[in-house]
């Protein structure tokens, strides 16, 4: 037998690329965290990474898988909210690149300011944050002052985010006051725990209606109870904003938390983005990594506009049945509910005239129809259209129509 026709034909070395192992950390029982893991894990299939990706919830399982991972050689990069000494240490040493998802982070010219080797920030813009929150209030509704509460155990984040949010209120020509939510120690802890105590004299004193942004929905939540405890009315007297869009504590109060909702999936995206840079040997600084938020959620704890039909409608109604009692213009401002500039805008807006011209124009009526329809004096009449005295009705009624009132009512009578 032939051995050239028995043998086998030379087979063509083929070696598998290994996967790339990841560790992913991230805070799993709010909106952000699984929003940041749906977006690591569509860039991994959409630009077909085949990560072999490992999850794990908080700090401290982070800190030990990743020790382990690290000691036994099974890990390639990670990408984290969480960037503690011992860890970054442990991380530098073995060569493998992070990708840090940091809230503290500001961004500068879309860009965070700074980054080192094998470390990618990303970076959140606080100032788009301030900008949106602010503007969820005034679209809305008109206040008189603003405020921001910051949070009561880690303020580091939550200061920062103060200041942004404080200027753009002044910015926007609002007075803004800040409360620091913080009291004893807990018994519970070693921490200090709300003062609530405190929070509730601030939310007395501070100008009404007010507009007042929460470091966070545990925070905003606090802000509610105190109120209802204070009787307060939320949001018609104070306005919260929460942060962080948590259903779980959002939805615990009356009224529920309306809250931003940060865009976790574009954090996501971008930190697996700039670990895949990293892996090339790119630097991740050429992505300009930055996220921002995706939307605010609109629920019962922040004034929603109210429509111009509404404001307007409830203002005819009360100038209609009460401007010959004596009404003034504050008498519809205080029925209508809302702000006085707020009112006086919609109002205009709509009827194309002034509050005050409205009451007038009712009590002319009413003037005109007496004339018509009865043959009482010019005294008899003033009181029965708001005006002090007959004098006063005189006047008003030339002014506005160029007739005296006997000349009208010779008019009418001939017609």
């Amino acid at each position: 037998m032939d051995r050239r026709e028995t043998s086998k034909p030379p087979q063509i070395g083929f070696v598998r690329p290994r996967r790339r192992r990841v560790l992913v950390s991230m805070v799993m029982d709010g909106a952000f965290g699984l929003d940041a893991v749906r977006g690591i894990n569509d860039w991994n299939r959409d630009n077909g990474a085949n990560w072999s990706i490992r999850f794990v919830d908080g700090p401290k399982l982070y800190a030990l898988a990743l020790h382990w991972l690290v000691r036994e050689k099974k890990i390639d990069g990670v990408i984290t909210l969480y960037h503690g000494r011992e860890e970054m240490a442990a991380l530098r040493r073995a060569g493998i690149p992070v990708s840090i998802i940091d809230a503290n982070m500001e961004s500068h010219e879309g860009r965070p300011p700074r980054q080192g080797s094998g470390v990618a920030y990303i970076g959140f813009d606080i100032q788009a944050l301030a900008r949106e929150a602010v503007d969820h209030f005034l679209s809305r509704a008109d206040f008189r002052s603003g405020g921001y509460v910051e949070n009561s155990f880690d303020h580091g984040w939550s200061r920062k985010r103060g200041d942004a949010c404080i200027a753009e209120f002044h910015r926007r020509g609002l007075p803004t006051r800040r409360f620091l939510h913080f009291g004893e120690p807990s018994r519970l802890g070693t921490g200090r725990g709300p003062d609530l105590v405190g929070l509730a004299a601030w939310l007395r004193d501070i100008e009404k209606p007010a507009a007042v942004i929460a470091a966070n929905d545990l925070t905003a939540a606090d802000i509610i109870s105190v109120c209802a405890g204070q009787g307060i009315a939320v949001p018609r007297a104070v306005s919260v904003l929460g942060m962080d869009d948590n259903p779980l504590v959002c939805c615990r109060c009356e009224p529920n938390v309306s809250s931003v909702h940060f865009d976790g999936y574009r954090a996501g995206h971008l930190a697996a983005e700039s670990l895949a840079a990293m892996f090339e040997g790119r630097s991740p600084l050429e992505l300009s990594p930055v996220y921002g938020i995706s939307r605010i959620v609109q629920r019962g704890s922040s004034a929603a506009t109210p429509s111009i039909g509404e404001i307007v409608q409830k203002a005819l109604d009360y100038i209609g049945a009460n401007a010959c009692a004596g009404a003034t213009v504050a008498d519809v401002v205080r029925h209508c509910g809302y702000s006085r500039s707020l009112v006086l805008m919609r109002f205009h807006q709509m009827i194309g005239k002034s509050i005050e011209q409205a009451i007038r124009a009712r009590k002319l009526d009413e003037a005109r129809r007496l004339l018509r329809e009865t043959r009482l004096s010019a005294e008899e009449m003033a009181p029965m259209c708001g005006y002090e005295s007959a004098s006063s009705l005189r006047r008003a009624f030339l002014r506005e129509t160029g007739f005296t009132l006997n000349a009208w009512r010779k008019a009418c009578v001939e017609e």
